[in-house]
């Protein structure tokens, strides 16, 4: 197969959506890695035609794994990016062979809703909810659970008289689920699906496609959506069970790794700060700068490994650059296209 002649989706969101899910079908390693799908996901219009497009691509299964079909999603792919073809010829066919793709499922391209508003979909009501950079919001759902989205997130519900389903398609969310043990509540997030017995939990989404599952207490299952080799003859293979205080990883290419860990740092901004506690300045400022569009850069690879503790507000990157000010011999300088570098102060040596 040859590789794809652009390496840039189309300006259309919808088309835009049939895209980067083709690519994330054919080349899931390089789809966890590329960042531009996480820049691209942050405009609403965009986000919305992912979680339309995610809504149906639930339908695939396994069928999106016979070659028949891959073949016909590196065509789709092609025929996106082809700019010979009028604009309008060009994205019905690329959302029609995206639709025989997903066993005849309609794609349609109307106008998008906005991330609060109900939606429809194989007679469920769908509700998304949305944060900003910098934001964190509570949401009360119907049945009395209460999730809060954290920076940059989006979820979208779905509730229906047996279940409970909520997909994380990206960002950070704290659940507090409401007992009922016969309406189960299933949280979806990448290729996992996380099913909760009545008990508080933390999901989050990184950027390299990496799922995070911290129990803080209660109990969770968490497996596959889509299973792979003996795990869909003998389901219980890929079931994880966490006790409190235990966090999951799941990496793109299916890795799973369950250890102790700091719950009351992990959860910190829930309440609206983060906790630092010996921290490296390099791994602070990649927390830090998830809650503000204004970077923070250490370039430095001597100042980036120096070490911080401390509690510091989400909302403040001010405290958190006043108290590196006063520990070390480095300055904060802002710079053009919205970026402050932090550099040794003049007339110090380096540490």
């Amino acid at each position: 197969m040859k590789l794809l002649r652009s390496e840039k989706p189309p300006e259309a969101p919808e088309a835009a959506a049939i895209w980067w899910a083709t690519r994330r079908q054919l080349d899931p390693a390089r789809f966890a890695n590329d960042g531009a799908f996480t820049t691209w996901l942050a405009d609403d219009a965009n986000a919305r035609a992912w979680a339309d497009f995610e809504s149906r691509d639930q339908l695939i299964g396994s069928f999106a794994t016979m070659p028949e079909i891959r073949e016909m999603r590196w065509a789709a792919l092609e025929v996106a990016r082809n700019r010979s073809r009028p604009p309008r010829g060009r994205w019905a066919l690329a959302a029609a062979i995206a639709a025989s793709i997903l066993g005849g499922a309609l794609w349609i391209a109307g106008p998008a809703s906005a991330p609060d508003a109900p939606v429809v979909v194989a007679g469920v009501d769908v509700k998304r909810f949305a944060t900003g950079v910098g934001q964190r919001r509570d949401v009360v759902l119907g049945d009395g659970s209460k999730v809060t989205l954290n920076t940059a997130s989006l979820m979208e519900v779905r509730y229906s008289a047996e279940r409970r389903d909520i997909r994380l398609i990206a960002g950070q969310a704290m659940f507090h689920v409401a007992k009922n043990p016969d309406r189960p509540f299933v949280v979806a997030a990448s290729n996992n699906q996380v099913t909760a017995f009545g008990t508080a939990f933390d999901v989050r989404m990184r950027p390299t496609g990496q799922v995070q599952v911290l129990l803080v207490e209660g109990r969770v299952r968490v497996e596959p959506i889509r299973k792979q080799g003996f795990e869909r003859l003998i389901p219980a293979l890929a079931r994880t069970d966490l006790v409190p205080g235990e966090r999951l990883v799941a990496d793109a290419s299916g890795s799973i790794d369950v250890a102790k860990v700091d719950v009351e740092r992990e959860t910190a901004w829930d309440r609206g700060v983060l906790i630092f506690r010996n921290d490296s300045i390099g791994d602070a400022i990649r927390e830090v700068n998830r809650y503000s569009a204004i970077k923070l850069v250490a370039d430095d690879p001597a100042l980036a490994g120096l070490k911080v503790s401390g509690v510091f507000p989400t909302a403040s990157r001010e405290d958190f650059i006043a108290a590196l000010e006063a520990l070390y011999p480095v300055a904060a300088r802002p710079e053009q296209g919205g970026m402050i570098r932090l550099g040794w102060r003049r007339g110090t040596r380096r540490l």
